[in-house]
């Protein structure tokens, strides 16, 4: 057994170290909030993107004179066609990306109560239930570390594919109105 000062020392440390794990897992719960609220923004604008400047600027007309009209040159007509094509495809897949962002994630809880309350009743002391709550942060932390960190991947993904396809459709606009 240690001595006295010995196990307050002990404490002492086992209780920084829980309020920095706590800390650290309070931080990923921010992290994952802060990248959600991102994709969130990511949607609205790519619904304003296609809703707004595309449908309003290209008239449907412009589009079907680009499969019926015969007077159209057919690399114009390809061109066209490849270009709407990809700007919506960039679009969805943007769309894609930031979905993925806000699925439903298994987010790591630190412990599951019941089973934890009655393992800290078989536990000897007090340092073995502050170890074992700095145990359980620190897994819980990673877990969701690591699930933060795919989310924004996807999150980045998304805003590529939202600039290329941003980029894409104000050059097909472009192109449409003059070409056809």
């Amino acid at each position: 057994m240690l001595p006295i000062d010995k196990r307050d020392d002990i404490r002492d440390l086992l209780v920084r170290q829980y309020e920095y794990f706590k800390y650290l897992y309070e931080q990923e719960q921010k992290r994952a909030s802060s990248i959600v609220n991102g994709a969130k923004v990511y949607i609205a604008f790519l619904i304003f993107i296609l809703g707004s400047i595309i449908l309003k600027t290209i008239s449907p007309e412009k589009i079907l004179d680009l499969f019926t009209n015969s007077t159209i040159n057919s690399e114009i007509r390809i061109i066209g066609i490849a270009l709407i094509i990809l700007s919506v495809a960039t679009l969805i897949t943007a769309v894609l990306f930031s979905i993925l962002v806000l699925k439903v994630w298994s987010y790591d809880r630190l412990c599951d109560t019941i089973e934890r309350f009655e393992h800290t009743l078989t536990m000897d002391n007090e340092l073995e239930v502050l170890s074992k709550s700095i145990s359980d942060f620190s897994i819980a932390t990673n877990r969701n570390n690591r699930i933060n960190n795919v989310r924004a991947q996807y999150l980045t993904y998304g805003l590529r594919y939202l600039i290329i396809g941003t980029l894409l459709s104000i050059f097909s606009i472009v192109a449409l109105n003059i070409l056809v």
